[in-house]
């Protein structure tokens, strides 16, 4: 392991500013996983010696960590240890514990065999609702998450910490297409498209749910429009009062995805 004394040292630049840090991320970028929790998930995942390639800790965390990471093949010269203090002026906030670790975004699978069920996002702007979705999708059995160009990347360290590691449990294909030609292709492939809206004709708990839905949840603004309702299969709606306009996106996902697993056998209870 290496300590770190400098703020200036050039081998931790992937760490600096991380709350500056926005925009879309694509296969080969960098990310950064936060917290020990999160890193230990990753960790736990063979796939995941691909693509981690160093971590920043403070030093009791380092000794819990470092065999984990060299299991996963991060040499010692990456794991790099340096005081909370320290820490905290390299990324820039304020911070309970020091645990970080970079890795590169997957490569992107292929679309056409993606299994299903699927969660689709439709310009879905803010990872925290990314992350909140994606933690939901895997909580309730679902393996795929699909995201259109508009959304942010479920790889970006907020998604990732607000999902808290949940979307390692998922295959996530984030799209180059437009939106209709990655709907379309979802189709082609056998997917029946369900969009879920406030004033949709269904409600969603008697909906007639299946093991081949693509549940589209739009942007936190405007939802689903009609042109994008329009070339859906189906809609669902969460009936709510009228002193409300709608939910967050974030929050009527848990609850539409709670329904489909109850209703597709989707539920596996594995806690004693």
């Amino acid at each position: 392991m290496v300590e770190i004394a400098s703020l200036d040292d050039p081998r931790l630049d992937e760490y600096r500013f991380l709350p500056q840090r926005s925009g879309n991320l694509r296969p080969g970028e960098r990310t950064i996983v936060e917290s020990e929790v999160v890193v230990r998930r990753l960790l736990q995942h063979e796939w995941s010696a691909q693509y981690v390639e160093s971590a920043l800790l403070v030093p009791d965390a380092a000794v819990r960590l470092a065999p984990l990471l060299a299991q996963r093949g991060v040499p010692p010269d990456c794991i790099f240890v340096a005081p909370l203090s320290l820490m905290e002026r390299i990324v820039g906030y304020r911070l309970h514990r020091g645990v970080f670790a970079s890795m590169r975004v997957p490569v992107s699978p292929v679309l056409e065999e993606l299994p299903l069920p699927a969660v689709v996002l439709v310009g879905v702007s803010s990872s925290t609702n990314v992350g909140a979705i994606a933690r939901s999708a895997a909580a309730f059995g679902i393996r795929t998450l699909i995201c259109d160009r508009a959304t942010a990347s479920p790889w970006l360290r907020r998604s990732i910490r607000v999902s808290m590691g949940a979307v390692f449990e998922l295959i996530v294909y984030h799209a180059i297409e437009e939106t209709r030609v990655l709907l379309e292709r979802l189709r082609q492939r056998g997917a029946r498209l369900v969009g879920a809206e406030v004033g949709a004709p269904s409600v969603y708990s008697v909906f007639d749910w299946s093991e081949r839905d693509a549940i589209v949840f739009g942007s936190e603004g405007s939802g689903l429009d009609k042109a994008m309702l329009a070339l859906m299969d189906a809609a669902v709606r969460i009936p709510m009062s009228r002193s409300v306009e709608s939910l967050n996106v974030a929050a009527a996902a848990a609850i539409v995805l709670a329904k489909h697993a109850e209703r597709c056998g989707q539920l596996l209870e594995e806690r004693q």
